[in-house]
């Protein structure tokens, strides 16, 4: 039996019946989901459970729920004693305990930024390391880069990404089929839908098996590069005519989980394809570790009642709907102009859209987007209309339009409001968060006569660490001295920013190097992750005393000679409160635990940090098995920066970095040179760099299973 719920829709309800009929969807909810759990248990019936995202698209296309439901239903009908739940909620579950004991779990939802399941990465990688299935359908197979990608390829072997992957609509020919049990029943089939391809997958595509290939025509790359139309790696894999991959399945290395990817079901009809049809039904089964029928599992084809029952409401349900052709041209900007938003018709586009409403509200979301697409630009050419649409935002009274005027007039070149952002950042009676603002907006159009003005915010411990790292991007011949004489005096996550700050100019570096010679700074003051920087500005000057000393080939002399040190006997007597004092000094830049720490690494609190082979493992080899997309890379810029981190979004006019403490917009005509490092953004020799008794206290540390309190 499918449990599909529906309620009355609460817009049509007077307001004070609104929080009572939510707190009753959520109390039943629960009630429903402990029930089932109760009958899953006393039935031993292998539970899957859908998960729908809320409406993102227009009738009949991404129908997350109505798709989920069609599927639940045909399980049920098969009669294959499997239980399915379709989730009354769309997105992330309430009662997450509904997903206890699930043999899969099937995610129809909107992807990358808008993934429901970005906010819940660590909880949902714990089931999925219990070897729970997992299929993702349609847009919810892209993945932001980052920590979402890594996940969706430790869960499902490939994921959709953004300036790599593609989106058209096209009509592969799929007619041929692996030995395979999802291909069970499958016959030659071709049909029109939005198929995603030329995904990201793991290394070797190892566990991975293809399910529905094609090879695409040149007809699918017809519109210009952008983050999911085209660029240069794609449209040289087609014009190669190698196949494409859109649906597959993923046998993880644990040898217990298993996952699937689906790129099609934009349209929602196209489950009245028997094969279309077939081949997420049989792939729900096999990640669930289901048994398939010979000739796949058998359903009746959905009528047309059927296809458009449990449709999402998708009218307008605002009192007051914005003037209708402004939200045509929004989504135009969106779709097509964000990634090249400094060209002139996008720009003209965009800044008469704003002049043609009133609407404050529409306003600030337009220009909030153009300073999206110009993120991190400079001098860029104003568009004809600005002028004229400036004189009209001047005298606007909201807050937020004025801000954002400022914004924009400065990335335009207009002078008074550069001058206006000086202001700000010197007035110590402004907002902390205007004048953080300032700063970073006059950073972005390096500004020289910002450098007497940062010394100055060094006093001010809410702008110190912005102002250091100012000097990363506006080079001063005194910085490094500068900062290394006030460095005694400042606290540890300021003298972090400093000696981070230092590894991005050969300058800085030599300052820093000459510190470490007179030991007026101590050599583990220098983060590992910061030696790689040092080491390529400074060479083996560098290297022969202060760099991590390059680790044995063999690394099974590693792992037995600290294997031997964290015995059980020296592990009892360590300290997980040291431990975590260590962990603050030499991880916690890069990684978080129970909430505290960075985010350029994954997230260590769900991880098998119990298994001290697992934690050796991935101490000592970091870069053992690491895809492409997350290998550093080190961009070094016209004017003598060098930056290293992870690139976590890319198009025609910039990269982004990911990097220790920060993130940082590179526009590409500022790049001299780009090199993809074969190594992890953790280094091989971290634990060189510590005494035995910091590595026992770490590892104790790491095997907590709760928050410690620090030494006193």
């Amino acid at each position: 039996m499918v449990f599909q719920f529906s309620f009355p829709d609460s817009t049509s309800k007077v307001e004070s019946y609104r929080v009572t009929l939510f707190s009753m969807r959520t109390i039943l909810f629960t009630l429903v989901a402990l029930w089932l759990t109760g009958i899953s248990r006393a039935g031993e019936k292998p539970k899957i459970v859908f998960i729908s995202g809320t409406p993102s698209h227009g009738p009949m296309a991404h129908e997350h729920r109505a798709g989920n439901t069609l599927l639940a239903k045909a399980l049920d009908a098969a009669g294959l004693g499997v239980q399915t739940i379709v989730l009354p909620e769309n997105g992330y579950p309430i009662d997450s305990s509904v997903l206890k004991d699930t043999a899969t779990i099937v995610v129809f939802c909107s992807g990358e930024q808008a993934h429901l399941l970005n906010p819940k990465l660590e909880e949902f990688d714990a089931i999925m390391k219990r070897g729970t299935g997992l299929v993702m359908i349609h847009w919810a197979t892209e993945a932001a880069i980052g920590m979402p990608g890594k996940k969706f390829l430790e869960w499902i072997g490939g994921f959709c990404a953004l300036n790599w992957s593609v989106n058209p609509r096209w009509s592969p020919q799929f007619s041929s089929f692996p030995d395979h049990p999802i291909s069970r029943g499958l016959t030659p089939f071709s049909i029109d839908d939005e198929w995603y391809y030329h995904m990201r997958f793991v290394p070797e595509m190892t566990g991975v098996t293809p399910i529905l290939s094609a090879v695409p025509g040149a007809g699918t790359l017809k519109r210009p590069d952008g983050p999911r139309s085209g660029n240069p790696d794609v449209r040289r894999a087609v014009a190669n005519g190698e196949k494409q991959h859109v649906a597959w399945a993923y046998e993880r290395p644990d040898g217990k989980g298993r996952g699937f990817g689906f790129t099609g079901a934009h349209n929602h009809i196209n489950w009245q394809n028997d094969n279309f049809r077939k081949v997420v039904l049989n792939a729900i089964l096999w990640t669930a570790h289901v048994e398939i029928p010979p000739k796949g599992v058998p359903s009746k084809t959905p009528t047309s009642e059927e296809i458009k029952a449990n449709l999402d409401d998708k009218t307008p349900k605002q009192k007051n709907p914005p003037e209708p052709v402004i939200i045509p041209a929004l989504e135009e900007a969106r779709r097509k102009s964000l990634s090249q938003m400094d060209h002139s018709v996008a720009l003209e586009m965009l800044s008469r859209t704003i002049s043609g409403t009133k609407n404050t509200s529409i306003r600030n979301s337009l220009m909030k987007g153009m300073l999206l697409g110009l993120e991190g630009q400079r001098n860029v050419t104003p568009p004809p209309s600005w002028e004229t649409l400036l004189q009209s935002l001047d005298t606007n009274s909201d807050n937020e339009t004025r801000s954002l005027t400022q914004k924009l007039s400065q990335i335009f070149g207009d002078e008074s409001a550069t001058q206006s952002a000086i202001s700000i950042l010197k007035d110590r009676s402004a907002k902390t968060s205007d004048r953080l603002q300032a700063l970073s907006s006059l950073l972005t159009q390096r500004r020289k006569e910002l450098l007497p003005i940062l010394e100055t915010l060094l006093d001010e411990e809410p702008l110190r660490i912005s102002a250091i790292r100012g000097y990363g991007t506006i080079e001063s011949p005194t910085a490094g001295n500068l900062l290394l004489s006030r460095y005694p005096t400042f606290p540890p996550a300021a003298q972090r920013a400093v000696i981070e700050t230092l590894a991005t100019r050969k300058i800085y570096a030599e300052s820093l190097l000459n510190a470490l010679d007179t030991k007026s700074i101590p050599p583990d003051a220098i983060p590992a992750y910061v030696s790689r920087s040092l080491s390529s500005l400074l060479g083996e000057k560098f290297d022969q005393s202060y760099g991590v000393k390059a680790l044995v080939k063999d690394k099974e002399v590693l792992f037995s000679k600290y294997g031997k040190l964290a015995t059980s006997a020296a592990l009892e007597k360590a300290s997980a409160n040291s431990g975590r004092a260590v962990f603050q000094r030499v991880c916690m830049a890069c990684h978080q635990m129970y909430g505290e720490g960075g985010i350029v690494g994954p997230d260590l609190t769900g991880s098998n940090r119990g298994d001290l082979n697992y934690l050796l493992l991935n101490i000592l080899d970091p870069s053992g098995d690491i895809p492409n997309a997350y290998k550093m890379v080190v961009i070094t810029t016209k004017n003598g920066q060098v930056l290293a981190g992870s690139v976590i979004e890319e198009n025609d006019q910039k990269v982004v970095l990911s990097m220790i403490g920060q993130k940082n917009t590179i526009i590409k005509d500022d790049i001299k040179s780009r090199e993809l490092s074969p190594f992890s953004m953790m280094p091989e020799g971290l634990l060189q760099t510590l005494k035995d008794q910091e590595i026992l206290d770490l590892i104790k540390y790491f095997q907590t299973k709760a928050q410690v309190e620090l030494p006193k």
